[in-house]
């Protein structure tokens, strides 16, 4: 039997989708090659990313065998059970999406560029999830940030039939703005955590993943001596994570992320990128769960809190805007943040804990839970708006009717998200929420529990909206192709299984990361007694409580939705407070606006902004190139192109130098 080392199975994973990126430049000559080329290097990388973690568990290995950046600093990878599994989700899941997109693109345009940023996005996010060094990964950061602001203004042309947003008179936008204000609200959070590396190196004197581990109590320790110095350090660390993950206070780019190509919203805004946040912060867990627990470092409980609260505060608030969306990759999108607040929440209260291994292997179990099924609910939507022609759930209807597989594979799916026992997504969900009871995290945790009947609120309507109710005129000549129903069926019926399988499933991720983290933080003892088989026994009560409240909202919602007794027009109608409530979600609680008039206010309005704006542009604009100009034309009339004064010259700056020799200047 052919046996591949790590050091190759890590190469297939990154090297095929680099090089369909460049082929897919070709397609002019060639139409079918794009696609072909993005199609099979998704799934080379997803069978090495398999071979990988089977080929080896433990210990964790890292390559510094490719020396692309520098002799004195090599491209490094660290293979562990944390990264082989993000490189097994992302391979995994961007294959099947590739596949969707074969049928979904066929005919939009902008073939070649869009097969090429999905190829480089691919390659992009396994670069960040395999690298061992915070310069490889903040590279593999930069270009996820990259492909995605690409791919949200595929449409760049904004034709209106393009943009997102409304209905009127709520305000709309065009693609090259959605992405240009999520590459603008990335960036905030991108300068943060780049100064958070750059002090840790200061400190640390190394961007190795494995150093910065076994050095991170004299780190920490040596940032701890300036009062606020590691709370600080805390803080724009997670300025990153935060705004790739679309949390509070970054959340506001990801709605209008929805302006691209639907395989875009479901590779990068559902399954991939928004993720690349969550592993982040988990990269950095062992590090400040050394400081905290094993050095004593109060401070270093900010890089948990901050996270446990803000993904608390977002799973809950995103929840509640999602009830009441118009267009149908919107609610979809306050869905994604919600769930990733969930995550957010699971990392914080885990490394809250004596014993974070659980909670930790909880969060995981979830991401991928949540990729699954979340990438299924998207290619959903791209064959109910093609169906229908519109965005907006309000003009869809009766889908069922003349797609019945879709809405079968559409009621697995989000049955998932509401969180259905026994399907994937109760089980992480529950052990997440377990998780901040047990941290002692009572305002995080009540959040998170009232967040579970508005998943349940917001799913049933988005299904009663498209699949049920009036059917709609001419829906019956816009059938989903097998192309695009069968990776939905593919990820529909992978999240039943791994619902089906979760308790082992769990068990081998908590084992594994048990011993990572036992390893990194050199204490093996603090993870031998945690145990995810005993969290449904310790929290009952949790449990029960949340399981009524989403069957209450169900059921509210299946009134409303489904059987439309009585009709959400009708309650609305009768009820001033809703109206009120609707108004202000739909508003998107004030937070949209006040960003749109705080960046008016910092780039337009104030006189002493314009001033310097004035100075800055008469300075640069104007007096450097008079002053270039001038220099330019002193020097054009020395050089004459006659011989003898060339000569002179040479003979005066001789003298120059000699005589600079002989004082001793040089």
């Amino acid at each position: 039997m052919l046996e591949l080392s790590p050091e190759l199975l890590a190469l297939l994973c990154l090297a095929p989708p680099v090089l369909a990126s460049l082929l897919a430049w070709l397609g002019r000559a060639f139409k079918p090659l794009p696609p072909a080329t993005a199609l099979s290097a998704s799934s080379i990388s997803a069978v090495a990313s398999l071979l990988m973690f089977s080929s080896y568990r433990w210990p964790p290995l890292e390559l510094q065998a490719l020396p692309l950046w520098s002799p004195g600093l090599p491209l490094c990878l660290l293979l562990d059970p944390l990264s082989t599994f993000m490189a097994i989700v992302v391979s995994s899941v961007g294959a099947l999406i590739m596949a969707y997109s074969v049928s979904y693109m066929r005919g939009e345009p902008g073939q070649e560029r869009f097969w090429s940023l999905m190829s480089l996005f691919l390659a992009s996010m396994l670069l960040l999830v395999l690298a061992g060094d915070l310069v490889t990964l903040l590279v593999g950061w930069k270009l996820v940030g990259f492909c995605s602001y690409a791919l949200i203004s595929h449409y760049y042309t904004d034709e209106r039939e393009r943009w997102v947003g409304g209905p009127p008179p709520e305000p709309m936008y065009p693609p090259s703005h959605c992405g240009l204000k999520a590459l603008m609200t990335v960036f905030v959070g991108d300068v943060m955590m780049f100064s958070a590396v750059f002090i840790i190196y200061a400190h640390a004197g190394t961007f190795d993943l494995l150093a910065l581990y076994s050095t991170a109590e004299a780190w920490l320790t040596s940032l701890a001596r300036t009062p606020g110095m590691l709370a600080l350090t805390c803080v724009l660390l997670m300025g990153g994570p935060l705004s790739k993950s679309a949390q509070i206070p970054f959340s506001e780019w990801l709605p209008e992320a929805m302006a691209g190509p639907t395989p875009v919203s479901a590779l990068i805004h559902a399954a991939t990128m928004v993720k690349a946040g969550v592993f982040v912060v988990a990269r950095f867990m062992p590090a400040f769960y050394t400081g905290l627990w094993g050095s004593g470092l109060s401070e270093a409980a900010c890089f948990f809190l901050i996270p446990a609260y803000l993904g608390a505060i977002t799973a809950f608030l995103a929840a509640a805007q999602a009830c009441v969306a118009s267009e149908l990759k919107k609610a979809l999108a306050y869905s994604t943040m919600s769930q990733l607040g969930y995550l957010m929440l699971g990392l914080g209260a885990a490394g809250l804990t004596p014993e974070p291994a659980p909670g930790a292997a909880a969060t995981f179990y979830h991401l991928a839970s949540h990729a699954l099924f979340k990438s299924a609910l998207f290619m959903m939507a791209g064959i109910a708006i093609h169906a229908f022609g519109s965005i907006y759930m309000e003009e869809m209807g009766g889908l069922r009717h003349h797609a019945r597989a879709t809405w079968m594979l559409t009621l697995l799916a989000a049955s998932s998200l509401v969180g259905i026992p026994p399907l994937s997504g109760f089980w992480g969900k529950e052990a997440i929420i377990s998780t901040s009871l047990q941290a002692g995290l009572w305002a995080p945790f009540s959040l998170a529990l009232l967040a579970v009947p508005l998943t349940a609120f917001y799913t049933i309507r988005l299904v009663g909206m498209v699949f049920h109710g009036r059917q709609r005129e001419h829906v019956g000549e816009h059938r989903a192709s097998w192309g695009l129903v069968g990776p939905l069926g593919f990820l529909a019926l992978a999240s039943l299984i791994i619902g089906l399988l979760a308790p082992p499933l769990m068990e081998l991720l908590e084992e594994d990361l048990s011993v990572a983290l036992a390893t990194y933080t050199g204490s093996p003892e603090a993870h031998a007694q945690a145990s995810l088989s005993s969290w449904p026994i310790e929290h009952l009560p949790s449990m029960i409580a949340s399981l009524l409240l989403m069957a209450l909202m169900g059921f509210v919602a299946y009134a409303l939705y489904v059987k439309r007794s009585p009709s959400p027009e009708e309650l609305l109608a009768a009820s001033p407070l809703l109206r009120s409530l609707r108004k202000l979600l739909r508003a998107r609680l004030g937070l949209n606006s006040l960003y749109y008039a705080l960046s008016s206010v910092l780039l337009n309005s104030r006189p002493k902004v314009r001033r310097l704006e004035g100075g800055l542009d008469g300075a640069l604009n104007r007096g450097v190139p008079r002053v270039a100009r001038a220099f330019s034309s002193i020097v054009r009339k020395l050089q004459t192109g006659y011989l003898g004064y060339n000569m002179a010259y040479l003979a005066v700056l001789l003298v120059l130098l000699v005589l600079l020799v002989v004082l001793g200047v040089i």
